[in-house]
């Protein structure tokens, strides 16, 4: 399947406050342009056609032909995109296929990433003769009402839509399935000197040809300043993973996402911060060891902080890597192993008792448990454990990585080396018993 990138407006709201033409933007490191094609690339589309008008000559310079993106590009000029988008969706009747199926976007539209998944599997069930529209009937959840364009429907199917419609029930979002009907309708528009897309669709709405599909994620039309910014905080929102702990949930984000804000707009790459955080640990350490456990305590939860802003980058940049995560998995388990090892000495140079031995040992075993059953679980039932679902209770216990280095931080700035390692170990191992009683029943 194809995707068809609207790009030829001109943009006036919003031009006089970028150098840029709109469609390239800069929105959290990438341009709108780059965006959606890379969120239609995780779908699994490979074959884009972008149709340009007003800025033709610098969207090519720096598309390219998509192969840095791992794509294909295929540019069509539309020399009438003043009129209106109808001409622009219309421009690709020129180079359609018999009965072929296309995703049917604007370059300016932000979606979640899940949103338009399911929007693309969608796409098998639409026949040749009808069209399929995403949209949104959470009304109190539409960012600027006023100027989205509204849909009258009854069930799963468009009556009539327009900006001005006095009742509706849902909004337009801007992506569609298109096929040959489509073009048709745009054709038959244009003979009635009707040249928006709304104008071919409300054609097919009258024959019951539009199906609707309900879209339950956040979206933005980034039209202006005020809905970029609304675009900006709907992709950090996403670039959450559903696998956090209590501790990241509820404190680590709060830091992490106002830096990867500014960060996702420079050159560094996920892998960096990977190894940032990890250098931040193994200071960490060191300040333990060195009998400075204050700048220890911070240092290792300003690592675990620093520890979700590569994710964070990799899924808001489409950097996402097996490599990535393998090197990010591999450097916190080193760096929990030298942090323990610090606080281990630290203890042992005040009290030279053979207790620290045992207790540092049943520490450094547990650290790695909560990660292990959760892989363990993944590679045997292809499912993600989400500790906020799949705990229940055993959530409340400190024990994953967020949450043991919250306790390496508190234990640090209170200074209370001994107690910590203690509760590290006692925590990690609770966990790993109660997960194996909880997951004998599910496996």
């Amino acid at each position: 399947m194809r995707a068809v990138i609207l790009a030829a407006g001109e943009g006036s709201r919003i031009r006089s406050h970028f150098k840029e033409p709109k469609p390239l933007i800069n929105l959290l490191g990438l341009s709108l342009l780059e965006r959606s094609i890379l969120t239609l690339r995780e779908c699994g589309i490979i074959d884009f056609v972008i149709v340009t008008g007003y800025a033709e000559k610098e969207i090519m310079a720096s598309l390219g032909d998509g192969s840095k993106y791992k794509v294909h590009i295929t540019y069509l000029h539309n020399p009438e995109w003043r009129k209106g988008n109808g001409t622009s969706a219309a421009a690709f009747q020129k180079i359609s296929l018999p009965q072929e199926k296309f995703i049917l976007t604007m370059a300016d539209h932000v979606y979640n990433l899940e949103t338009v998944k399911a929007f693309v599997q969608a796409a098998a069930s639409i026949s040749h003769e009808e069209i399929l529209l995403a949209a949104d009937k959470r009304l109190d959840k539409v960012w600027d009402l006023p100027e989205a364009t509204k849909i009258q429907s009854e069930g799963q199917k468009a009556i009539k839509l327009g900006k001005t419609l006095s009742v509706y029930n849902a909004v337009d979002c801007g992506l569609f399935v298109g096929t040959e009907a489509l073009l048709q309708a745009l054709a038959e528009a244009a003979n009635r000197q009707q040249y928006n897309l709304t104008d071919a669709v409300n054609i097919l709405a009258e024959e019951g040809k539009v199906k609707l599909f309900s879209v339950a994620a956040d979206w933005v039309d980034a039209d202006d300043l005020a809905s970029l910014r609304q675009a900006e905080k709907i992709l950090l929102k996403s670039a959450l993973p559903g696998k956090d702990g209590l501790i990241s949930r509820t404190i680590n984000r709060k830091f992490s996402l106002p830096a990867t804000k500014v960060l996702s707009r420079t050159a560094i790459t996920p892998n960096q911060v990977t190894l940032i955080s990890f250098l931040a640990a193994l200071a960490a350490a060191a300040c333990f060891a060195l009998q400075q456990p204050l700048l220890g305590g911070l240092l290792a939860q300003i690592s675990s902080i620093i520890d979700g802003i590569d994710g964070e980058i990799a899924r808001l940049k489409f950097l996402k890597s097996n490599y990535g995560s393998l090197f990010d998995a591999i450097l916190d388990r080193y760096a929990d192993f030298f942090i323990i090892i610090g606080m281990a000495w630290s203890w042992f140079a005040k009290a030279g008792s053979l207790a620290v031995l045992f207790v540092s040992a049943a520490a450094l075993t547990g650290m790695p448990m909560s990660m292990l059953l959760k892989e363990k679980y993944h590679s045997l039932t292809g499912k993600v454990y989400l500790p906020w679902q799949d705990d229940g209770l055993l959530e409340l216990l400190p024990a994953n990585r967020d949450g043991r280095l919250f306790i390496i931080m508190l234990g640090g700035v209170l200074n209370l080396i001994p107690a910590t390692l203690v509760i590290l170990a006692v925590v990690t191992h609770l966990q790993a018993v109660g997960r194996l009683i909880k997951l004998r029943k599910l496996l």
